[in-house]
């Protein structure tokens, strides 16, 4: 009899799933996708829950216990944490979202650096020669970032580095919840360097958009892992506290619907996003997420011979592509560490500053026209048009430039108005700040205000 009763439980939440999946499929509600489903791709014994204004199913009480689902915390974007009983993360994810009162669940996926593949045998190179394939002199001479905030969302940034405290701003650290940002993986200082570290101050080396400012933003631990959930809050919390880029050199391997809702939500309040395409291009050349998420540039990486570099991932979700092998930074703790690494996430800050030079020299453009700005000043590589190894091609920052101002009245581009170009190499151990730190160089008179998406 029990037995018989048991079946009789079992074959009746059957039909109720059964229906619950009609009605979804009728109404064209959005269904969970269906993920790679390893579990070292998300976090053991939580789910993401969004709840809607509709009417729970009877089933969810006895779903719940069925997967031992226990509310959590809220972490942002009205989306719940639940734990589950470890190894139930999918199964308990797809039932959910067929509950009328779920706008969707998930599991909590996984997030990481996009790490440099390796680090060449000579660590301290004499140049940087990103920058002079890029030319980024030729745009200095008009643009270097001023009143533009790129927010890095990686491991934090050092908060004391010369090469980045004087432009640092506002971060907040998701992983303790304080509003220490600081770096104990190294990452995302890396990363910052690449995009904003400061020049003309007698050491080191020179970012390319080196007078922006730099949020830190930090999801990832000092293990360079974190989770999704807290990748999704750090959107917003940028978003929300004006960010003008935003830069996530950092690979997941599950599309996320509370990652894109956060990403609409930034691109939304005017920000534009960059993601790494993820080093993984030898090893199954998986999709990476957030970079094939909608409303984000995907930054693939190139060599010093302008080609594919071995290790970058490819795909119809590239978007650009950008100098990410042998790319010189500083790294924490001590200030006079520098290293040569690659990785896309190193291509992707080359991507962000230059989304930064070019909304510095005109502040009025929209993200969307910084982007269409970016795209077709980018030098086409590989297959002609966009492909799926460079995208639109490498990134061009004078070409860049030269867009951007070409509809601008000629009475405006007068002599004065360049900014002072960094000299020098950089070193392997620099010497104390020893400079006034390079002042904000005005641009070409921007049009009142900024338009937003």
């Amino acid at each position: 009899m029990v037995t018989s009763a048991r079946s009789r439980s079992v074959f009746i939440s059957l039909i109720l799933i059964l229906l619950l999946a009609l009605l979804a499929s009728c109404s064209g509600r959005l269904r969970l996708p269906r993920l790679i489903g390893k579990k070292e791709t998300f976090a053991s014994g939580r789910i993401l829950i969004k709840f809607n204004a509709g009417s729970s199913s009877v089933s969810m009480a006895e779903m719940a216990k069925k997967f031992d689902l226990r509310p959590s915390s809220i972490p942002c974007g009205a989306v719940h944490i639940h734990s589950v009983r470890p190894g139930t993360e999918l199964e308990a994810a797809e039932v959910f979202t067929l509950d009328p009162a779920v706008d969707y669940a998930e599991p909590d996926f996984l997030i990481f650096a996009a790490a440099d593949a390796g680090t060449p045998d000579d660590p301290f190179f004499d140049k940087q020669w990103a920058l002079a394939k890029i030319e980024a002199e030729s745009a200095w001479k008009v643009a270097a970032g001023s009143n533009v905030t790129i927010a890095v969302i990686d491991s934090g940034v050092d908060l004391d580095h010369p090469e980045l405290a004087a432009r640092v701003v506002e971060g907040y650290d998701f992983v303790n919840g304080d509003s220490q940002a600081d770096d104990d993986y190294g990452h995302g200082t890396l990363v910052a360097g690449v995009a904003a570290a400061a020049a003309n101050n007698n050491i080191g080396i020179a970012g390319l958009a080196w007078n922006a400012r730099i949020m830190p933003v930090k999801v990832l631990d000092g293990q360079g892992q974190g989770v999704s959930s807290n990748l999704t809050c750090a959107l917003y919390w940028a978003a929300d506290r004006g960010a003008d880029i935003i830069n996530i050199s950092i690979i997941s391997f599950g599309p996320s619907f509370g990652m894109q809702s956060a990403i609409n939500y930034a691109a939304n309040e005017g920000a534009l996003i960059f993601s790494a395409a993820g080093n993984l291009f030898e090893e199954g050349n998986p999709v990476t997420y957030p970079a094939a998420h909608d409303n984000v540039i995907a930054v693939a990486a190139t060599d010093k011979d302008d080609a594919h570099a071995w290790f970058s991932s490819a795909g119809a979700f590239v978007d650009i592509a950008a100098p990410g092998v042998g790319i010189y930074s500083p790294f924490p703790p001590t200030h006079d560490e520098y290293r040569s690494v690659y990785g896309t996430s190193l291509a992707t800050p080359h991507g962000a500053g230059l989304a930064a030079l070019v909304l510095s020299a005109v502040p009025s453009l929209s993200s969307e026209e910084v982007e269409t700005v970016i795209q077709q000043s980018a030098v086409d590589l590989g297959e002609a048009g966009k492909d799926d190894k460079f995208g639109h091609g490498r990134i061009d920052a004078s070409a860049a430039i030269s867009l951007t101002l070409s509809s601008l009245p000629v009475q405006l581009l007068l002599p004065g108005v360049n900014a002072p170009v960094p000299t020098g190499t950089p070193t392997a151990a620099p010497s104390p700040v020893s400079e006034t730190p390079p002042t904000p160089t005005p641009g070409p008179a921007p049009a009142p205000g900024r338009q937003q998406n």
